[in-house]
């Protein structure tokens, strides 16, 4: 028999995320139900749907927290005093972060046509998140007058544009989305010569 242990929403809302994270990183999204979560969690489905009215709901939140996590991690990169060793180590951290979480993140690929409400806000945060640290490479390097930038808003609109097109590309039509390390470490080496062209191009 199920019980519902008396906690904190909060904390129920907690643990919840982590029993989904741990089955979603496992089994991949596809493959895991809502009754197996309630069940690692001993608690009842209707309880679960309760704080999380279907799976997609649930695996928006799990997907904001794992992101979320990554916040702020960047910024000791962006201080790093040789500005391009500084954006590829960022680049590195982003590729070890999609390949630790890569069956969570490749439930996004099985969307076909617009991109559900649930996700939206979330998809808007990512792509703002991205272009805010790009942004501040690319200050940095002008500020301190190794980069010569006349637009630094559509400059680092440009650089964005250009690595999310480059990731788009690398991995159109293949199946499965991962397959392994080399792969993304491939794709990360493309990244990077593409920061080494654009930065050579503005530089001094």
């Amino acid at each position: 028999m199920k019980k519902d242990n008396a906690m904190k929403p909060d904390d129920k809302i907690e643990n919840i995320l982590e029993a989904a994270n741990k089955r979603f990183a496992h089994f991949g999204v596809d493959k895991t139900t809502m009754n197996e979560i309630a069940d690692d969690l001993g608690i009842s489905k209707a309880s679960l749907y309760y704080y999380f009215p279907d799976k997609l709901n649930l695996y928006a939140a799990v997907l904001k927290k794992i992101i979320g996590a990554e916040q702020g991690v960047e910024l000791p990169y962006i201080n790093e005093s040789n500005l391009l060793r500084g954006m590829h180590k960022y680049l590195e951290k982003r590729t070890e972060f999609i390949i630790r979480n890569f069956r969570i993140l490749e439930y996004l690929r099985n969307m076909v046509g617009a991109i559900p409400e649930e996700l939206k806000e979330l998809f808007n945060e990512a792509k703002g998140r991205d272009l805010r640290i790009i942004t501040a490479f690319l200050k940095k390097g002008k500020d301190e007058g190794q980069l010569n930038i006349p637009n630094l808003k559509r400059t680092s609109e440009l650089l964005h544009d250009a690595i999310t097109g480059l990731r788009i590309i690398f991995f159109s039509g293949k199946t499965p989305f991962f397959s392994g390390d080399l792969e993304f470490n491939e794709l990360l080496s493309r990244e990077k010569e593409l920061v080494d062209v654009f930065f050579k191009a503005l530089s001094y």
